[in-house]
């Protein structure tokens, strides 16, 4: 009876030990969740530090959108490497891609893949690596979604590697980005252009005439229309330029 009573405590102080390790690793999780410590719960491992919110990434060049039944995605960067790849080139290093995702037209998700030379070397060595870029997710209200899982953004993108590891590489190559420089100058130059200017009289006054004088035919230049017209034209842009500036 002796032999046997020795090993059963054995066992049953090895069960208490086991079981009070166990509470123990479950406290400091719950601690950290409860203290707002989410860094050390990425499950991949990777910097979630790294990769800011792109202020004004919808400045950029809105380059293709994406239609899957209620989601509608909507892809930026910038000019520089959408020029870049259609020469190309190799996208540069501070390139921003950011992915915004509406269902059924709200905002929801905006991912953010970002590349930095050397950013590759920050992965840790048993994860994998899309040469120098890092993944981000954002909520739609722009704060940090720390419940995704980077990695699956490492594993979606991996396969494609011969296009430097982006997916839309194929839309950027065929956009054209004279539609960029084309919405711009019809900012200012085409809704002035628009208006008409048949009913409007213009008049050329005399140097030596006050300005607050009243202007006849008889003390004026008539202007013909096609004049007319330009000079219309030159005022107004000339006004909503000022008006841009301030």
């Amino acid at each position: 009876m002796k032999k046997l009573l020795f090993p059963s405590l054995a066992l049953v102080m090895s069960l208490n030990l086991t079981a009070c390790n166990s509470n123990n690793e479950t406290n400091d999780i719950s601690q950290e969740e409860a203290s707002g410590d989410t860094s050390q719960q990425e499950p991949s491992g990777y910097d979630r530090e790294l990769v800011k919110f792109p202020e004004n990434y919808d400045k950029g060049v809105n380059y293709t959108t994406v239609h899957r039944g209620n989601v509608r995605e909507e892809l930026y960067t910038s000019r520089e490497a959408i020029e870049a790849v259609q020469n190309g080139q190799p996208i540069p290093s501070g390139t921003v891609i950011t992915l915004e995702i509406y269902r059924d037209e709200d905002l929801d998700e905006i991912f953010v893949m970002e590349k930095r030379t050397g950013w590759g070397d920050q992965n840790p060595p048993d994860t994998p690596r899309n040469g120098d870029w890092l993944y981000q997710e954002f909520n739609g209200d722009r704060s940090l979604d720390y419940e995704e899982d980077i990695g699956r953004c490492f594993s979606c993108h991996a396969n494609q590697e011969r296009d430097d590891f982006v997916n839309s590489l194929d839309a950027m190559k065929e956009f054209d980005l004279g539609e960029v420089a084309q919405s711009k100058n019809s900012s200012t130059e085409t809704p002035i252009a628009a208006i008409p200017t048949e009913h409007w009289k213009v008049s050329e006054i005399s140097a030596h005439m006050n300005d607050s004088k009243d202007v006849n035919k008889e003390e004026s230049n008539l202007i013909d229309d096609e004049e007319k017209a330009k000079k219309i034209k030159d005022v107004l842009l000339k006004m909503y330029l000022q008006q841009y500036k301030s």
